[in-house]
């Protein structure tokens, strides 16, 4: 008797069509289908919507669904998680929530029953990073493993940067507070004392009102026509792009597993990254990429003139990040994730 593709139905935010930077499920979705069959949910853009369509979606395709994916992040998107989880649990259906969110451990704390019962119940957490491993581990849960978030390899060419003369910056990310745009702009403010001719391209949507924010600091500063802010761009778009620049910057407060640092590490980039979160956990410092501390342009701005003026520490950066990302090409996430998926 031939065996059926088993059904997954993958509860995510896939806001890609508003102009909002791809998520986890935009990328892990389409390697799943090319072995599962795979239900998306949800595209709408207003939260309390996108809740009743996740609710109303679980609900309707429960009787074929085999194992739920969600995607669990710490913000107000959290509650997504817990709703989805606990009736995946009344319904006797096998879920694995995929932990997202720089603030989960603090929400392990904060609301520690309710993370218990979605946590403690489902078949197996999936982190990102050792950073959520070893919180989850570390708060008593044992259902974990680590799986990276994937990239598709074939799209990167990397440039390995040998030598740096004048800094051009790239930062891509959305326009959010928690992500600290600002701190670029500050950053290339303390550069232009050395270096006149430095540049920085900011790659993202607007997502609250940091980016008018930052366009106004870019404005206070006289730096305007150094600063290119290019919106949201698609993926294809932002890789050419990336060509024009030589140093990757991620001015983040909070994260976990940022797609965009590994992206930027498969082309090739040295990366200078604020020390938070997960971050640590993927960069090894002075080996992988350099990290510095939390909102302190100064440093940052002191680490990238560092790279500029040693030739062998930016080829080393650059070499080392290439082979770091790697891990994270799809054909060997997709590998894992069958693994597990088969032990259902």
């Amino acid at each position: 008797m031939e065996e059926k593709t088993p059904n997954i139905l993958y509860f995510g935010n896939k806001l890609l069509k508003y102009g909002i930077n791809p998520t986890t499920i935009d990328y892990l979705s389409v390697i799943l289908q090319k072995t599962y069959n795979v239900t998306t949910c949800s595209e709408r853009k207003n939260k309390l919507a996108r809740l009743f369509d996740m609710v109303f979606t679980l609900i309707r395709e429960k009787g074929s669904t085999n194992l739920i994916l969600i995607d669990t992040y710490s913000t107000l998107n959290f509650w997504y998680a817990v709703i989805i989880a606990l009736l995946a649990k009344k319904f006797s259906i096998p879920y694995i929530p995929i932990l997202h969110g720089g603030n989960l451990p603090k929400r392990l704390n904060k609301n520690r029953s309710i993370c218990k019962t979605i946590f403690g119940n489902s078949y197996m957490n999936v982190c990102p990073s050792n950073y959520l491993y070893n919180a989850f581990k570390n708060a008593g849960f044992n259902n974990l493993k680590i799986i990276h978030n994937p990239i598709d390899g074939s799209m990167y060419n990397p440039i390995i940067r040998n030598q740096i003369t004048i800094p051009k910056l790239l930062w891509v990310r959305s326009f959010r507070s928690i992500y600290n745009p600002q701190m670029a702009v500050k950053v290339l403010n303390i550069l232009h004392r050395h270096y006149p001719d430095a540049e920085l391209c900011m790659i993202g949507g607007e997502s609250d009102s940091s980016f008018k924010e930052t366009k106004q600091l870019a404005a206070q500063y006289g730096l305007t026509k150094h600063i290119t802010f290019t919106g949201k761009l698609s993926k294809t778009e932002w890789i050419n792009k990336s060509k024009e620049y030589n140093i990757f910057i991620n001015t983040t407060t909070i994260d976990n597993t940022p797609v965009s640092v590994i992206e930027a590490m498969s082309l090739g980039f040295p990366v200078v990254s604020t020390n938070v979160g997960g971050i640590p956990y993927i960069i090894t410092h002075k080996e992988t990429g350099m990290l510095v501390e939390n909102n302190n342009p100064q440093q940052m701005a002191d680490t990238i003139t560092k790279i500029v003026a040693e030739p062998d520490l930016c080829s080393k950066l650059s070499e080392n990040a290439t082979k770091e990302a790697h891990s994270y090409f799809s054909e060997n996430v997709l590998k894992e994730w069958t693994n597990l998926i088969n032990q259902i």
